[in-house]
């Protein structure tokens, strides 16, 4: 099968940003800077990267360092006190004293940084799904399993021409390739991911219909995601934007 191009032009690359932003802020500007109500970090940028107080140690990897060592390596200029590698703790430990300086000068400078710097953010997306699949790849045990999940993948790009479902769901779950970011079966007691690899391992079609892949990578999307509410039934409580997010994947933003 011949492999298409990972790549997506600036205009559509700024339509795909727009989108992603929308999915996590429902485009309130405010909350590129945001504390959500039942976790222990901060979420900002675009893609509400998350972004740890000092000693926190939790499942999830973060990511807002990662995104901000790229915008200081691409010339952008943070606030003095953000303006060094590697990236500092977080400085409010706790949601309500992320709440008490919202208006605070620290806190604005933070989102006027952030706010100038959305084209940037967006290629910063861009390049962490090009280079998903090696890191997911080099994560699976069989052969089978890598011969499976690159076939799913470049059918997943032969079919979107925006790329949206991969650079929004690699954003929004990760790839899927860190151990601790997975639960128990509450059956089998079989942990189990939910990344983009275990949405391309639940991806069994052969069509190359657009429809019809982002419709299946919509659907498995979606089964990744009932399967870790199942293993954790606490994170019900983000069922429906969970699930009304994957729809979006349905249909090219183009």
């Amino acid at each position: 099968m011949m492999k298409p191009a990972i790549e997506i032009a600036p205009e559509v690359a700024t339509l795909v940003g727009r989108q992603v932003f929308l999915n996590e802020t429902g485009g309130d500007r405010d909350m590129i800077t945001a504390w959500n109500a039942a976790e222990d970090f901060m979420s900002l940028g675009i893609g509400h990267f998350i972004w740890f107080p000092a000693g926190l140690k939790v499942r999830f990897k973060e990511s807002f360092p990662a995104m901000l060592a790229y915008l200081r390596s691409h010339g952008a200029k943070p606030p003095s006190w953000l303006d060094r590698g590697p990236a500092p703790p977080c400085p409010w430990a706790n949601r309500t004293e992320f709440g008490r300086a919202f208006r605070s000068r620290q806190m604005s400078e933070l989102r006027e940084f952030l706010h100038g710097t959305v084209g940037l953010q967006v290629s910063y997306l861009v390049e962490r799904m090009k280079a998903a699949l090696p890191k997911i790849l080099k994560s699976l045990e069989t052969d089978a399993e890598r011969n499976h999940v690159k076939r799913q993948f470049y059918r997943v790009v032969g079919a979107s021409p925006d790329l949206y479902p991969l650079i929004d769901y690699i954003n929004f779950k990760g790839e899927g390739i860190v151990a601790s970011e997975s639960y128990p079966n509450i059956e089998t007691g079989v942990r189990e991911g939910w990344g983009l690899k275990h949405v391309l391992l639940e991806m069994t079609g052969q069509s190359t219909s657009r429809d019809d892949v982002l419709g299946e990578f919509s659907d498995a999307a979606g089964y990744v995601l009932k399967r870790r509410i199942r293993n954790n039934p606490p994170n019900r409580r983000w069922q429906a934007g969970w699930l009304k997010r994957t729809e979006t994947y349905r249909r090219p933003l183009l």
